[in-house]
């Protein structure tokens, strides 16, 4: 299977060049990249401090693309939009996902202007793409984008009650981690549960392909994670994941 294509997406601003260079080794490597940039950057001022901002803009532009022509074998491209307004960004991503939709899409919204790296994040959210900033130390972070809305994960609550028993879970003294052997939540799960597709029934009986659903929902949306118990190939233990804990917190306090 060909590996996808990994393409950055970068809003403009006077330090670009120096974050493409911590994104490519922090983040991911880049075969394309692009960057989005107002028309107006492209402009002289006769305001002196706009005329230095932009120009510091223009160069760092010009340093992205010696930096990053070498590496990104696809090429290194500015799109330039008419005006940083959401309508013009989307429109912007758009053209360029739809030469690539089966390329993996990194957003870099550390520089530009505060809309056009909102537009990116919400660009993110239908693209599945992986956004992240460049902070003022140089550190690279990625912006994890929730998984799931809270009505679909509220929808069984069964699921809720998975998370409640591995947050009970007493945390592991090695990694931290709060988590229960597969056999060990099926166990504590049969306790409490409750039929949805059959409401009416009488005996609640926990099956073995209802769990292996609702454990399968919570990994796909990365609230629990899912590994080999130490020493065996087939026992299988679930941990709770930082988003899993904050999902429980928020639905908690939803509920008072």
């Amino acid at each position: 299977m060909a590996e996808k294509d990994k393409i950055h997406i970068m809003t403009a601003g006077a330090n670009v060049h120096n974050t493409f260079s911590i994104a490519i080794y922090n983040i991911s490597p880049a075969s394309e990249v692009y960057v989005i940039a107002e028309k107006r950057i492209f402009a002289d001022s006769e305001n002196p401090k706009t005329q230095e901002a932009r120009e510091a803009i223009r160069n760092s532009i010009g340093d992205l693309k010696k930096l990053a022509t070498p590496i990104a074998k696809k090429g290194v491209y500015v799109k330039i939009i008419e005006k940083d307004t959401l309508d013009h960004i989307k429109d912007a991503v758009f053209e360029i996902y739809k030469n690539n939709p089966d390329a993996q899409y990194y957003f870099n919204v550390s520089g530009g202007t505060k809309i056009l790296s909102i537009g990116l994040f919400m660009m993110a959210l239908w693209l599945e793409a992986k956004p992240y900033h460049i902070d003022m130390e140089g550190e690279a972070n990625e912006i994890p984008i929730p998984k799931v809305h809270i009505e679909d994960f509220q929808a069984n609550p069964n699921r809720v009650t998975i998370l409640k028993i591995l947050a009970a879970q007493k945390p592991s003294d090695d990694e931290k981690l709060k988590k229960l052997s597969r056999k060990e939540l099926f166990k504590e799960l049969s306790k409490e549960y409750i039929p949805i597709r059959e409401k009416n029934r009488t005996k609640r009986e926990l099956k073995d392909g209802v769990f292996n659903s609702l454990t399968s929902n919570l990994l796909d949306w990365k609230l629990i994670g899912e590994k080999h118990v130490e020493g065996s190939k087939k026992e299988k233990e679930y941990i709770l994941t930082s988003d899993g804990e904050f999902t429980l917190k928020f639905v908690s306090l939803k509920g008072k």
